[in-house]
């Protein structure tokens, strides 16, 4: 099937109340794993590039293996980049058939934000790519609690943003954050539920690695509309690799090395689709 946009996907998963899984990927045995993950547990999935990998890999090359992956299943896929830092490397992957793009640029301040956030959705929109954006701070995993809580999304700015640009889905901090969490991780549900409430837009929620099983299921049942999980397969595929390699030495074979990553990050995904659709109508 055909790359669709992140409408696409967000639309099925609302009828079907389940979120979408938004999973990185950065080569092509983590797409193969990914997209296998998502046709055995018959869900859509949006695979993403980190802002990062679009400038190690290629926009190019990530676009053309994610979609080769993506005919291998009935299932709706979408790719997008995730934190993207500028309208130019948004524009960038526009240009290469990306169908969903994120700009970042939560950390500047709001009119900036705005002005080059809707520079992005013209763009975008004018070639049916979707977009999405983040307000507030999702911090890195190794900050203390209330340094993560100092960044919540603030709600009345957030349903202004929605207005002000245009964007499909918004990108908020709610307590989850990047990487391998210091200290448990504590969810203001309130907040979310505000957020849900009050802004005209599906909202995403990222740092979904290692993020407790049961807070997931629980922002599930509340309806994001899409998780962010990142870290958890890239342990995953080194976990694997370190292992093959700490067995075998050097009379490791390339291919079983790729192979064992390969797995371990599609029972990764498995897993967390598992979560993601639970409550499936």
């Amino acid at each position: 099937m055909a790359l669709v946009n992140y409408n696409d996907v967000l639309a099925y998963a609302k009828e079907h109340k389940i979120t979408v899984g938004a999973f990185n990927a950065m080569n092509m045995e983590m797409a193969q794993a990914l997209i296998s993950a998502a046709d055995k547990k018959n869900s859509p999935l949006i695979l993403q590039t980190y802002h990062a990998h679009v400038d190690y890999a290629g926009a190019d090359y990530m676009q053309a293996i994610t979609d080769v992956a993506s005919r291998h299943t009935d299932m709706k896929i979408a790719m997008g980049l995730d934190h993207g830092r500028s309208f130019e490397q948004a524009k960038l992957c526009c240009d290469n058939h990306y169908t969903g793009v994120m700009i970042d640029l939560a950390s500047e301040n709001y009119d900036y934000n705005v002005k080059e956030t809707r520079k992005v959705v013209e763009l975008a929109h004018a070639r049916g790519i979707s977009v999405e954006a983040e307000l507030g701070t999702i911090s890195d995993a190794d900050r203390s609690i209330e340094e993560i809580a100092s960044g919540y999304t603030d709600p009345v700015m957030a349903k202004s943003f929605v207005k002000d640009t245009n964007i499909d889905c918004l990108a908020v901090s709610i307590g989850t954050a990047h990487g391998m969490y210091k200290y448990t991780p504590k969810i203001n549900f309130e907040l979310l539920g505000t957020l849900l409430q009050d802004v005209p837009c599906p909202i995403v929620v990222h740092g979904g690695s290692n993020t407790p099983d049961e807070e997931v299921e629980h922002m599930v049942k509340m309806g994001i509309a899409k998780l962010n999980v990142g870290t958890d397969f890239f342990n995953a595929y080194i976990g694997a690799v370190s292992k093959v390699l700490d067995e075998k030495g050097k009379k490791t074979d390339i291919i079983e090395m790729m192979a064992a990553a390969r797995n371990a990050v599609e029972e990764v995904a498995m897993r967390k689709l598992d979560i993601l659709t639970k409550f499936r109508v």
